[in-house]
Order: structure tokens, then C-alpha cells, then sequence
């Protein structure tokens, strides 16, 4: 068995997820599928996780992927929560997703308090109604409690996602255009080009093996975790990583087991400075959460507001070698960008240019004059 350290292991890791080497802007949604797809509960960060990864990408290249070219589909899959998805991959998610839950025909509609006619009735009528475009959430709710009943309006008008996250797993729902500032849903099967119905038998291998291609060497927990959060069982998330029999191996960090794939190359640790954003999939994915913050960064994440009731992953986070070095804020005052950064540690001379380089990318990113303030 091989005999990594926790340096080798971020070096793959980051490698993997495309924060070593960027990719150029024409390979978005090959990036989107490596990452296997990127959180979007909050929108604005999933855009910058993508700036990370991809020299010379504009906000309106994201954009127009979603509302315009339809590659890109924003809707409810990993954890139940909003993730960026292109057309071609998102069977796949669904499917896991349908997996983990139950879904069609589980006992699903036991976690949302509803009786199992009224779930069919009420994804019907949430179906039905988005043959008509796209809907605000408002517009939605009323179609739906106009066939299914009051009952229902609570739940579909939650934040939470109640009913509208079953209804995104069922290919019935997904993000349409923004109509100004509000969020608008369509129905997935018809706005998606590419459409193409979820094989729930086989998803949770072909996840695995995707996960492990982005995130690993990891641990089948952390698979877990990342797959399908409370509703996805260790065991489970092991047989699943075990179906791919000899396509990989355990190596051993520091008495600790992890899986890696046995087609992934080797990675010498080096220095790299990277400024990532909350939710940002490389973050979630690194569960050994001692390495990667170490005690400084233990103990401004516990000062932090979000990151002492989220965690890390909640957190925008400076890397330096792939390990939290810092928190970062951005602030747009105007046509100013101001990015305040502030390091656990004194950057060196190096890591302090690779800084303002960072900072010169989300500014073209966002179209913005960025300015920098580092408080040490």
C-alpha cells in the first residue's frame, strides 16, 4: 500500500479540481463535469468557484451558458441543495439522488409530512403548471394550490426548497431566467436540450468513481458526506466505491485510509495561492478538517459567524498549498471592488504577488477595479 502525506494529498486534490493548473475559459462545462457539478445555493459563489479554475472567464460566459445556450442547468441535486449542472451530465445527479432517497417510489413524501397521494398530485400539478414557462415562485405556488389545494402553498413557498426540490429530482422542475432580481422555475424535461431520463441502477458507482476523480485520494465517508449528506450511509457510499473493483486502491496517510483512483497521476506538493469562495467544492470535499485549517485556522473559523455554525464550507478561504491560510471578503462599492484578505500567517513576497494576481483575476471576472488590502 502506498504511503502518501497530507502535503501529497492536497497536491492531488488540488490537481484534480483544477485549482493547480487552470483551464482555459472554452472548457467551462468540461470543468462544470469534473467538479461534478458546483454548488449554488448561493449563486454569486458558484460563479466565483468557476472563476477559480478557468483563465480569461467573464460573468456573462456563465450566464449566458444558463439562461441563454441552456448547457448549464441550475436546479436541487447533491444534498438536496443548488448545484450548476451542464444539460449532458445532470441524469447522473438526479439519479444519485433518486437513489439515496427512494424516489419514485419510496416513501419519500413521509420527509416532507404529506401523504402519498397528495405528493403525486402535487408534482403533477407543479408539472402541468410549468408547461406554461417560466413561473415565479408566487405564480407557481397559485397554479398549484388552485389543483392541489392550499395545503400546499407553506411548502412551495419556502426558501427550503419543500416540494420543489422533489420535483427537481423527478425532471419536473429546474431555474429558469431571472425575471429582475426573482428566480423563476421551468420544467427541466423541456427547457433542458439535452435532456435525458435518470438511471438511478448504476449512479452511485459511476458517482463514486467521478468524485474520487475530483476530490480524491478520500475517505468513503467523506464520500457520504459530499453525495447525499444525512440521507446517504457510510456503508452504502463504501459498496458503492468497492463496485469499481480494480479501477482503485487504498493508500495510507498517517495510519488513516483513503481511496484514490488507480489512473491518477502522482502530484509533488508546491506552493500555489488561491482565493476560493464559501460553498467552494474543494473545501467541502477535504473532511480532514484538523489538516486542512491546522489550529489557527481552527480557531477563525470558530469566530466566524457562518463558519462557526456551517463550518468551513461557509467560509471564502485564502489556500496557500492547499490549505486554509486565510478568510477573505469582497465588497462592490461602485465600480471598485474592494477584497480584504486576512492571512493566518505573514504571506512571503511570492505568496503576497500570487495575492494580487488573484485579485486581478476576480476583478476581470466580475468586470470590476479590484483593490486589495491584506492586514498583515
Amino acid at each position: 500500500m502506498r504511503r502518501l502525506t497530507w502535503d501529497e494529498v492536497a497536491a492531488e486534490r488540488l490537481a484534480a479540481s483544477h485549482l493547480t493548473d487552470r483551464q482555459p475559459a472554452a472548457r467551462l462545462l468540461g470543468v462544470v463535469e469534473r467538479l461534478c457539478g458546483v454548488q449554488a445555493q448561493v449563486q454569486s459563489a458558484a460563479e466565483l468557484s468557476l472563476a477559480a479554475r478557468l483563465d480569461g472567464l467573464t460573468l456573462d460566459d456563465v450566464r449566458a451558458e444558463l439562461w441563454e445556450r441552456r448547457r448549464l442547468v441550475r436546479t436541487w441535486t447533491l444534498r438536496g441543495t443548488l448545484h450548476l449542472h451542464t444539460a449532458r451530465d445532470l441524469a447522473l445527479w438526479l439519479a444519485l439522488r433518486q437513489r439515496i432517497l427512494g424516489y419514485p417510489d419510496g416513501p419519500w413524501h413521509e420527509r416532507e409530512g404529506i401523504e402519498s397521494e397528495q405528493a403525486r398530485e402535487v408534482l403533477d400539478a407543479i408539472g402541468d403548471a410549468l408547461r406554461a414557462g417560466p413561473l415565479l415562485r408566487e405564480e407557481l405556488a397559485d397554479a398549484v394550490c388552485a389543483r392541489a389545494g392550499e395545503w400546499a402553498r407553506p411548502q412551495l413557498m419556502s426558501g427550503w426548497g419543500f416540494l420543489l426540490g422533489p420535483a427537481a429530482y423527478t425532471g419536473r422542475l429546474c431555474h429558469g431566467p431571472p425575471r429582475g432580481s426573482k428566480v423563476t422555475f421551468v420544467r427541466a424535461d423541456e427547457w433542458v436540450h439535452e435532456w435525458r431520463e435518470p438511471e438511478p441502477v448504476g449512479a452511485t458507482a459511476e458517482a463514486a468513481r467521478r468524485f474520487l476523480r475530483a476530490y480524491g485520494p478520500a475517505s468513503h465517508e467523506a464520500f457520504a458526506i459530499w453525495g447525499g449528506g444525512a440521507r446517504f450511509r457510510a456503508g452504502a457510499a463504501r459498496a458503492a466505491i468497492e463496485e469499481l473493483g480494480d479501477e482503485v486502491e487504498h493508500v495510507e496517510v498517517e495510519r488513516k485510509r483513503l481511496w484514490r483512483l488507480r489512473e491518477a497521476p502522482p502530484v509533488e506538493p508546491g506552493p500555489s495561492v488561491r482565493l476560493v469562495p464559501q460553498y467552494d467544492g474543494y473545501v467541502f470535499a477535504f473532511r480532514e478538517r484538523d489538516e486542512f485549517l491546522g489550529a489557527a485556522g481552527r480557531a477563525r473559523n470558530a469566530a466566524h459567524p457562518k463558519g462557526r455554525l456551517e463550518g468551513p464550507v461557509a467560509v471564502s478561504w485564502l489556500l496557500v498549498g492547499g490549505r486554509g491560510a486565510g478568510i477573505w471578503t469582497r465588497e462592490r462599492r461602485g465600480r471598485r471592488l474592494e477584497l480584504r484578505v486576512e492571512p493566518l500567517r505573514r504571506l512571503t513576497k511570492a505568496e503576497r504577488g500570487e495575492l494580487a494576481d488573484e485579485a486581478e483575476r476576480i476583478g476581470r471576472f466580475l468586470g470590476l477595479e479590484p483593490v486589495l488590502d491584506v492586514s498583515r
